[in-house]
């Protein structure tokens, strides 16, 4: 095992410990407090304790090398396991906004607001403190999986501080002529944190779903590729090149096509220089780099091999 991949399994291991605990917390005070806001918070970490079991699996599958089966190897399971958990955060937040709304419209609810509050501080704490580490351990390793699962625990914190700050204010109604509030303290809360914390797991979905049709990543990173490439070939004018990038995952890939424009046939080591200048330029933004350079002195070829017309990144061949 790589000290990356450790690394990645005691964040995941971290996660669901403390998935499990913050689960059994807000489903108890759920039931003690008779909150729908307190249930919500619990029911984000109990789909955090179950993605979180999966997780493990999975890091050690996109790890695997390829294989009969899969040919390209297993780094689609990623994103479909990142896609899964922005539907789930969805799905549960959608849910609780509904409810929120009916109990609304049918006089509120009474809750123990003091309890609920008390909940709120303690949850936030722990989920902060782990959103911190997870953060952190997933820059380390490059993880998306740690990456997806610290925005959760942060969507999480942000969701008990908003619960504690109104049931706090709730408290302090209690004594006041807005006490015919109270009531609707729990659902208005509900329907906040939804609206606030919802365009999350949407971009989760997003994201992952583009990587999973092939999309290519966002303009940023092909910039840095683009201007990596013409690194590797500054002072070449016998090639043209089509740079093709997809993200799966943590996993980048890239195909390089070069159209060699002079009439000279280069030798196996010129090209596998040009190779290795390019991985070597490639590399350093790009961890977890698959890389393949195809030369040709036609240009029928690329056209062949990406399905369709073709244009060069500067300027057309010269000959060949």
């Amino acid at each position: 095992m790589t000290d990356n991949e450790g690394l990645e399994k005691r964040g995941l291991w971290l996660s669901i410990i403390g998935s499990l605990f913050m689960a059994g917390l807000g489903i108890g005070f759920a039931i003690l407090t008779s909150s729908d806001a307190v249930l919500l918070d619990g029911l984000f970490s109990l789909i955090g304790f179950a993605i979180g079991l999966v997780s493990l699996r999975v890091v050690t599958l996109v790890r695997r090398p390829d294989d009969d089966l899969y040919h390209f190897g297993y780094a689609a399971y990623e994103p479909v396991l990142n896609l899964t958990k922005g539907l789930l955060m969805a799905f549960v937040t959608i849910f609780a906004l509904v409810s929120a709304v009916e109990v609304a419209l049918h006089g509120g609810r009474v809750i123990q607001a003091g309890w609920a509050s008390v909940y709120a501080w303690i949850a936030a704490a722990g989920c902060f403190t782990i959103a911190i580490r997870q953060r952190i351990l997933a820059r380390r390793t490059a993880s998306p999986l740690l990456a997806v699962d610290s925005k959760n625990w942060l969507i999480d914190g942000f969701m008990s501080v908003a619960v504690g700050v109104a049931f706090v204010v709730a408290v302090l109604l209690a004594e006041t002529s807005y006490a015919y509030l109270l009531p609707y303290a729990d659902p208005a809360v509900v329907i906040i944190l939804v609206l606030l914390s919802l365009p999350i797991p949407f971009k989760i979905i997003r994201d992952n779903w583009n990587q999973l049709l092939g999309r290519a990543p966002d303009e940023s990173l092909q910039k840095l590729a683009r201007e990596a490439v013409a690194q590797a070939f500054e002072g070449s004018l016998d090639f043209d090149t089509k740079l093709r990038m997809q993200q799966i995952g943590r996993f980048t890939y890239l195909q390089l096509y070069v159209v060699c424009t002079g009439g000279e046939v280069a030798d196996i080591d010129r090209l596998d220089a040009c190779r290795a200048a390019v991985h070597d330029a490639l590399h350093g933004d790009f961890e977890n780099l698959a890389l393949d350079v195809i030369f040709t002195h036609d240009p029928r070829w690329v056209a062949v091999s990406v399905g369709g017309s073709v244009i060069f990144s500067e300027h057309p061949p010269q000959g060949g």
